[in-house]
């Protein structure tokens, strides 16, 4: 759960290697514990979230992973993803405004890291298959309306993509003239930074 092997946990179990402070957060995240008494060679484990000094024991365990965390996966998921969101609106909003006076932004290049971090994760914690399966029940109806031009390229550059739209080519028409043409079910691409979501048609 905090990415770290058997026999890393066993070096630390022995004394052989030091606790690192990264890992010490994230075992204080998963269990509840106080990460500074992790740190510590001696002296007994501390509860994390408390305001007076508590003695960590298995009780307190359960009781922070049922309240902390969730009893399902779900409920997890939801117990924690709206803090998360509101984290990464504040810190996008910060960069778009920190360096207002010199003219210029710093949100691109937090973008970029924010993008980078998340296929970092999903090769670190090998959440590809998981991603996909997610990503699979998100179908739902794509519409593209570009010219003529537009899908005769399309069809050049990326035929695939312009057969799973069925365009079909008709030399009768113009370049200029606008074609609608939508997938019924499209599996939306893992893209960081862009909508996952299957977007639906709406009709004005």
């Amino acid at each position: 759960m905090i990415g770290a092997s058997k026999d890393t946990v066993v070096s630390w179990e022995n004394g052989r290697n030091p606790l690192s402070r990264t890992l010490a957060r994230r075992i204080a995240l998963v269990t509840g514990v106080s990460e500074q008494s992790l740190m510590k060679t001696t002296g007994p484990l501390l509860t994390q979230y408390t305001g007076t000094k508590q003695h960590f024991t298995v009780e307190t365990f359960h009781r922070y992973r049922k309240v902390f965390w969730g009893q399902t996966p779900e409920e997890s998921v939801r117990l924690r993803l709206r803090p998360c969101v509101d984290t990464l609106e504040l810190l996008f909003v910060a960069a778009s405004t920190s360096s207002e006076r010199e003219g210029c932004s710093r949100l691109p290049e937090l973008m970029d890291s924010f993008i980078q971090w998340c296929h970092q994760a999903r090769e670190d914690y090998e959440l590809g298959a998981e991603i996909d399966a997610e990503l699979a029940t998100r179908k739902g109806p794509f519409t593209l309306n570009k010219s003529y031009t537009e899908w005769r390229e399309m069809a050049k550059t990326d035929p695939t993509m312009a057969r799973s739209f069925r365009f079909k080519e008709n030399a009768k028409k113009e370049g200029q003239e606008m074609l609608e043409l939508t997938i019924k079910k499209m599996v939306p691409v893992w893209a960081p930074g862009h909508s996952m979501r299957a977007r639906r048609v709406k009709r004005g």
